[in-house]
């Protein structure tokens, strides 16, 4: 799962009730937003807990940023997925006011082309989609476009596009084809009945008129129009096989999720004018209220609180998803993976496959840069985080889908590979063609630079094919393509099929600093004579035959701390081996000099070490005792 991180300032979307509080609620300046790095995609913050943070998304904007660039950046890939048969989804979340419906929608009176500058990236999105299908349809392939749009409050979900209806309501049998889990909403707004075919881009516009008028919307002191529920447009489109061909329509969907903001009550006022049933002062009752004026005063403290419950359901759902795929890349058996609560809420259900399918998805958080919110948008940023790591990984169905496109590819090519065959055995003839060949000579079969020659002419007869010399040219790129297609849907091995966006990044055992190359030859007891002319691994040697020799702990520093017993690397290596591994060398040195040795330095130290290795304990002390004497070693005692 791919996520884009949207810092976008939200000053100007905060109403102008938050600015007459600016001087009642004060800043912590311990936690706050410093910087967005466009270029880096970074957002740099100091945190209570660990002081200066950089998180790191894909994609990063600051408050100048344009709608355009963000679709660009974001949406616009996912909308070529979506057309090509994948289903895609957007999520959009962030705390009340920071921008979220903003960035999804655009402001309400800038839906068709008033100022299409501000357009977010639904309208966007849908223009593209339908210019492409009106292409499709004029080269005469039956695609089907249909849209819906539904609220969700709690576990109720409305139709925006029939009037705010709750969906599911009036249907006769609504019990009876579904489980008992999925009975209202979200199963109906996938199977389809909430949808409206759509043929044009008026009509579409017309429908995201009438759904924005259908919101709950309020104002409180954070923002003017705050819409007080999560919100979900869903495009979906079915694509017909070519006639003659046995394949099922392939069905896609895009899933745009404008979540409602997180919000405390004690910065968005909700719960103002809000009073107990019954008033009692000093033993007297002072007024009573009815249940309906009640729960009439408490609509925007109920709406907070469903808002928080689906925000907290998914940032459940999230968690659970990250930690399955932290497990499945450690090699966890697939039935060993936890559980995701996606029967928590009625969001998390309708956004399932967004968010653990198939689909490809892109969550776009909006964070505020007003130092009064920083714990609300360093919050945000983590959910961000989280949301970066979770991988997700392309099922059966998904699969299967993309072998039948494959195949119906595979098909047609071959068709026009027959047809294009066929032209070429009509067209094709043989020819005879006469080649004139020069060729240089010299008189009288002399040879020499300063001797004559003679250019000569040979016309040389020649049989070729003519007559389809296009259909050849082709053909060949016809069975290029061919092979490229069985590369896709063929044998695992090939460097084609393999799905490079979906592949995950793995640090090496090194940390990615590779291996010196002093590190290559570690000691064995299978090496060689040329080995040994390493004084590296000379004193590796020592160390493996004398670390636990007697001696070995006042000559060499070896402790009785477990150490001893494994292997160390080169820059771990006590010092006095070392030293004596060159002492070694001097001496050979200055035996060779003389002429009493003849051996080279590694042959040398190989029969050394053959004869060390022979000798049981109490030998081994003795000989180590001698080597220490013969290269004249001396203890250096430790400083520390």
């Amino acid at each position: 799962a791919a996520a884009a991180a949207a810092a976008a300032a939200a000053g100007a979307v905060a109403g102008a009730t938050a600015a007459a509080e600016a001087d009642v609620q004060e800043a912590d300046a311990r936690c706050s937003i410093l910087s967005v790095h466009e270029e880096k995609a970074s957002v740099l913050t100091v945190t209570r807990q660990s002081g200066l943070r950089e998180f790191s998304f894909d994609r990063a904007f600051g408050e100048a940023a344009q709608q355009e660039d963000l679709y660009e950046m974001t949406a616009r890939r996912l909308v070529m997925e979506f057309l090509n048969g994948t289903s895609a989804s957007i999520i959009c979340y962030g705390q009340t006011a920071s921008g979220k419906t903003h960035t999804m929608f655009g402001p309400s009176d800038v839906q068709e082309t008033t100022r299409p500058e501000f357009r977010g990236i639904v309208p966007r999105a849908c223009a593209e989609v339908l210019e492409v299908l009106q292409r499709w349809r004029a080269r005469g392939v039956h695609v089907k476009l249909s849209a819906s749009y539904v609220e969700l409050f709690g576990n109720e979900i409305s139709d925006l596009l029939r009037e705010g209806n709750v969906v599911g309501q009036g249907v006769e049998g609504r019990y009876g084809a579904v489980r008992a889990t999925d009975r209202v909403g979200h199963r109906y707004v996938l199977d389809g009945h909430t949808h409206w075919l759509v043929e044009s881009l008026a009509e579409l516009n017309e429908l995201l008129r009438l759904g924005d008028e259908a919101k709950r919307r309020a104002a409180t002191a954070m923002n003017e129009r705050s819409t007080r529920a999560h919100t979900v447009f869903v495009l979906s489109l079915t694509m017909q096989p070519p006639q003659g061909q046995q394949q099922r329509p392939r069905l896609s969907r895009f899933f745009f999720a404008d979540l409602g903001g997180s919000e405390k009550l004690s910065k968005s006022k909700a719960d103002e004018g809000t009073h107990a049933p019954v008033t009692v002062v000093g033993g007297q009752e002072i007024s009573r209220l009815s249940w309906q004026e009640y729960y009439a005063h408490r609509q925007r403290v109920q709406e907070t609180l469903n808002i928080n419950k689906g925000l907290f359901s998914l940032k459940r759902v999230i968690e659970a998803l990250h930690h399955r795929s932290r497990l499945a890349h450690e090699g966890v058996s697939q039935h060993l993976l936890p559980y995701v609560p996606y029967q928590d809420s009625k969001l998390t259900m309708l956004l399932r496959e967004a968010l653990g399918g198939t689909s490809r998805t892109v969550v776009v958080v909006t964070a505020t840069l007003d130092p009064r919110h920083a714990v609300e948008s360093l919050q945000t940023l983590r959910f961000a985080d989280t949301c970066a790591q979770v991988q997700k990984q392309r099922d059966g169905a998904d699969e299967e889908a993309t072998s039948m496109s494959v195949a119906a590819a595979l098909a047609r090519l071959a068709e026009e590979i027959s047809d294009l065959q066929a032209d070429i055995a009509k067209k094709e003839r043989w020819e005879t063609r006469l080649i004139r060949r020069h060729d240089v000579d010299t008189v009288a079969g002399a040879f020499g630079e300063s001797e004559g020659k003679v250019d000569r002419v040979e016309v040389v007869p020649t049989s070729v094919l003519a007559g389809a010399e296009a259909e050849r040219e082709r053909l060949e790129q016809l069975l290029q393509r061919q092979a490229e297609l069985q590369g896709i849907g063929g044998s695992a091995d090939s460097f084609l099929g393999k799905d490079y966006r979906g592949m995950k990044s793995s640090a090496t055992s090194d940390g990615g600093r590779g291996v010196d190359f002093r590190e290559r030859n570690r000691f064995s007891t299978r090496m060689k004579a040329k080995d040994f002319e390493d004084e590296a691994v000379v004193a590796e040697g020592l160390r493996f035959l004398f670390r636990k020799a007697a001696g070995a702990a006042e000559a060499f520093g070896e402790l009785d701390d477990g150490s001893v017993r494994r292997r160390l690397r080169r820059g771990q290596l006590p010092e006095g081996y070392i030293r004596v591994a060159q002492a070694m060398r001097t001496e050979w040195e200055n035996k060779t000099a003389l002429g009493t040795e003849s051996r080279p330095f590694g042959k040398a130290m190989l029969d050394r070490f053959q004869a060390w290795a022979k000798t049981d304990t109490n030998s081994r002390d003795e000989a180590l005792r001698a080597l220490l004497k013969e290269c004249e070693f001396k203890v250096v005692p430790n400083k520390s």
